[in-house]
C-alpha cells in the first residue's frame, strides 16, 4: 500500500490494459529484432531483455522463436485491407482500391524487411516459408476468394485460384522492385498498375490494353 497526494492506493495485479501493453511491446521489439538481425541471429533472451520482460514470461506466452515470429506476422497482418463480403456493383473500383491498399501495406519498411528475411533464410528454415504462406493464404487469399464467390465471379475452388491470380498480378510490379532493389512504386504508379490489373481480370487482355495510336496514311502525291 502507498499514499499519493493524500490518496491511498494498492499495488494490485496487472490489469488487462497492462497485459495488452506488455504484449504489444514484446511483439514490436521482436519485429524490430527480426527485421534488423534476421531470424537466425535473434534469441528469445535478447527479445525479453529489450522488451523489459522476463525470459520466463516470454516463454509462457510463446513456446519458441518460431511461435514468436508467427505472432509478429499476425500482428503485421492486422494492417491488411478488409473486403466487404457483400457483392458490390462496381467490381472494378473494389478490386482497384483493394490492390492499391495491399501494395501500400507491403511497401512499408517493416513488411519489406520481413519479406526479405523469409526469402533470404527460408532455405535454411523452411518453417518460415510455411508460416509466411499460411499467413498469406489466411489474410489475403481466402478473404478475396470469399468476395469473388459472393460476387458470382467464381465458385468453390475456382474462387481461390482466381484470388491467387489476382494477387500475383497485383503484386507483380511490387515484387519486381523488391527483388531487384528498385525504389518502391509511387502512389501514382501503384494506382495505375492496380487499375490495369482490375481491368485485365474482369475484362480481359484486349479491353485492358490501350489500342495503339493509328498511323495516318501518307498523303497522296500532288498531280504534276
Amino acid at each position: 500500500m502507498m499514499t499519493v497526494a493524500g490518496m491511498t492506493t494498492r499495488r494490485g495485479r496487472p490489469t488487462a490494459e497492462d497485459a495488452r501493453e506488455k504484449l504489444a511491446r514484446v511483439l514490436t521489439t521482436a519485429l524490430e529484432q527480426f527485421s534488423e538481425l534476421g531470424y537466425r541471429a535473434v534469441t528469445m533472451r535478447e527479445v525479453a531483455e529489450k522488451a523489459q520482460v522476463s525470459t520466463r514470461t516470454l516463454y509462457n506466452r510463446y513456446a519458441d522463436k518460431l511461435s514468436l515470429f508467427v505472432a509478429c506476422l499476425e500482428m503485421g497482418s492486422g494492417g491488411f485491407p478488409r473486403l466487404d463480403p457483400r457483392p458490390h456493383s462496381d467490381l472494378h473500383q473494389v478490386l482497384r482500391e483493394h490492390a492499391v491498399a495491399i501494395v501500400r501495406k507491403l511497401s512499408q519498411d517493416s513488411s519489406v524487411r520481413l519479406g526479405m528475411l523469409v526469402y533470404r533464410e527460408g532455405g535454411e528454415f523452411p518453417e518460415l516459408l510455411k508460416a509466411s504462406e499460411d499467413n498469406h493464404r489466411r489474410h489475403l487469399v481466402q478473404p478475396l476468394a470469399a468476395y469473388f464467390h459472393s460476387s458470382g465471379l467464381a465458385m468453390d475452388a475456382a474462387a481461390e485460384e482466381l484470388a491467387n491470380l489476382f494477387l500475383a498480378m497485383a503484386l507483380s510490379e511490387w515484387q519486381r522492385r523488391v527483388t531487384f532493389r528498385y525504389p518502391m512504386p509511387s502512389n501514382a504508379e501503384i494506382k495505375r498498375h492496380a487499375s490495369f490489373v482490375a481491368r485485365l481480370l474482369l475484362d480481359g487482355v484486349k479491353a485492358a490494353t490501350p489500342e495503339p495510336a493509328a498511323i495516318p496514311a501518307p498523303a497522296a502525291a500532288a498531280d504534276a
